[in-house]
């Protein structure tokens, strides 16, 4: 299959009986080809160029440093890539003999029905995933949790951030970021380099390679971002304004240029939806049609109006009507695909607010942050994962006394505190690093990192927005202060497919984030949390929540590919 279809489905009756439906879109290869190519607004969808580029496995310093030609198989794949970390053990690497590539560490099917494994909502099965090289401040895995990729773009109400710490304001920037970083094997201080390797790898690829035969009709790279040869098919036409000569363009203009096709094909990663844009691919989502449940909010209504306003039908509810296995099943997943009573009070506990202070009231007050219908409310929180990763190794009660410089400290020394980067190569990155019992010097204060940080320019200003919202005082050192360990809420929609969990990875299982919660929760309560969210004074949970906590959570498993 050459092409893949937007996640974006009609229901027809109730569960399985769903067709697919054809959308529009804009962007990297919505253009038509008759026989001298011009542009069009009315052509089915298609990723084909992005997804090529997403797959293709030059860009990297491995096969910059090691190949013998652009269109030649390396000699040696990189180590990095032959083996597939898990939780479970290693598996083979679908990339084994090649290099790292995007999806590297962003897996759908490739390990579909492989025990231990199994489909990813575009994520891998490790806790932090291993980089091409050593860099020079030691890092050899990320920094953080590999983050699910779909429905990372899906339509919200504030601005975009991406990355756990909203290092990147745009879908451009996070591609450019990635490719030309550590990721991708390169060292701070070889930005240049890595722009001109991708670049010549664009202008020098022949197409002759399976990829660009199942991609791009055999097409390379230079003659697609040019788009004019009559050979080019709709599918693959980018829009007039889009296209490069790439033999004339800079290093620059042409990274840019991939970047604008694989951030087109990340924004069509979509969980199911309905040509009203309601989801349907879960049995919670099947259990509000069939109940008359509201499935979005109105126009004009806030998320967090909507949670309240569905909490209260939930609460409502008489003789509800259960999602049972006659209903539907699962293809990916080996759980029954249902919601019933115990998922039904999971989803009150998800949605109920317990008063401040209160102890045992059933209440997750997990839709302050995870709001429905969406499940996340795409900005920051402190959830006590970077404080119970300190404190097990360095001890109860470390984190609160750790030494954390303000604003002024932290950039007069940047290379001790602060995150490396083209223009300070040497950083250790100090606080964006897994914290080490050997050195308590070592955590990680996620935002705190790119907040007010020059280095990082592009999302200052939709960050500024989020720290001073709503009167709070974000006077420099207070506001730097209100980020310290915040990370960007999660969608929890098929959490199933993104374990483990956590920026750091280390929740393994749901039962483990529930027991988090609980124990966080129960610290900010007595003051005994550094920064702590004002949400979870509003948490109530204990061990009796955990069951239901967790089968509401399965609920929202969906079989989620990439065709």
């Amino acid at each position: 299959m050459r092409t893949r279809k937007r996640k974006l489905i009609i229901a027809l009756g109730f569960a399985g009986a769903l067709f697919a439906a054809a959308v529009m879109v804009e962007g990297c290869g919505s253009g038509q080809a008759p026989a001298a190519p011009t542009e069009s607004d009315a052509t089915p969808p298609a990723d084909s160029i992005g997804e090529a580029l997403f797959l293709d496995t030059r860009f990297g310093q491995y096969f910059a440093a090691n190949m013998t030609g652009v269109n030649d198989p390396l000699p040696a794949g990189d180590p990095v890539v032959n083996q597939v970390q898990t939780l479970n053990g290693p598996l083979r690497g679908p990339f084994a003999g090649q290099a790292i590539n995007c999806r590297s560490c962003h897996f759908v099917t490739e390990f579909q029905g492989v025990a231990g494994a199994g489909n990813r909502t575009y994520a891998d099965f490790t806790t932090r995933s291993p980089i091409p090289r050593t860099q020079a401040n030691g890092f050899d895995h990320t920094p953080r949790n590999a983050m699910q990729m779909v429905d990372s773009f899906t339509t919200r109400s504030g601005p975009l951030f991406l990355h756990f710490d909203g290092e990147f304001a745009s879908g451009e920037d996070l591609v450019v970021g990635t490719m030309t970083g550590r990721n991708f094997g390169w060292a701070p201080s070889q930005y240049n380099q890595a722009l001109a390797h991708i670049a010549q790898i664009i202008r020098e690829d022949d197409g002759s390679s399976q990829l660009a035969a199942d991609r791009l009709d055999g097409l390379s790279y230079a003659v697609i971002f040019k788009g004019t040869d009559p050979r080019i098919t709709s599918d693959i036409l980018l829009p007039q304004a889009q296209r490069l000569d790439v033999s004339t363009a800079t290093d620059a203009q042409v990274v840019h240029e991939v970047a604008i096709c694989i951030a087109q094909y990340m924004k069509d990663l979509l969980f199911q939806r309905d040509s009203f844009g309601r989801y349907i691919g879960s049995p919670y989502d099947n259990f509000l049609r069939v109940n008359h449940l509201p499935q979005q909010p109105l126009a004009g209504e806030t998320k967090a109006a909507y949670n309240l306003r569905l909490y209260g039908q939930v609460l409502a509810l008489k003789n509800p009507i259960y999602i049972t296995t006659n209903d539907g099943t699962y293809k990916y997943h080996s759980q029954p695909y249902q919601f019933g009573a115990q998922e039904l009070a999971g989803l009150k506990i998800f949605l109920a607010s317990a008063a401040a202070g209160a102890a045992n009231a059933h209440a997750g007050n997990c839709a302050a942050c995870h709001q429905a219908p969406d499940f996340s409310d795409f900005v920051f929180h402190n959830n006590g994962v970077s404080q119970e990763e300190y404190d097990g190794a360095h001890g109860a009660g470390a984190f609160v006394n750790l030494f954390v410089p303000g604003n002024a400290q932290r950039l007069a020394n940047f290379d001790e505190y602060m995150p490396v980067s083209p223009n300070h190569p040497n950083a250790t990155e100090a606080f964006r690093h897994a914290a080490d019992a050997v050195n308590p010097a070592f955590a990680d204060l996620g935002l705190w990192n790119i907040y007010l940080n020059p280095d990082v320019p592009n999302p200052q200003a939709n960050l500024t927005g989020f720290v001073c919202a709503a009167g709070k005082d974000c006077s420099v050192d207070q506001g730097l202060a209100s980020t310290i360990a915040q990370f960007k809420t999660p969608v929890l929609r098929d959490l199933e497919d993104s374990a483990p969990y956590f920026h750091n990875g280390s929740a393994v299982t749901f039962n483990d984030v529930i027991n988090h919660y609980i124990t966080m929760s129960q610290l900010a309560r007595s003051g005994a949390m550094r920064n702590a969210p004002p949400e979870f004074q509003n948490m109530s949970l204990s061990q009796s929540d955990l069951t239901a906590l967790v089968a509401f959570l399965q609920s929202l498993t969906e079989d989620y590919d990439d065709s």
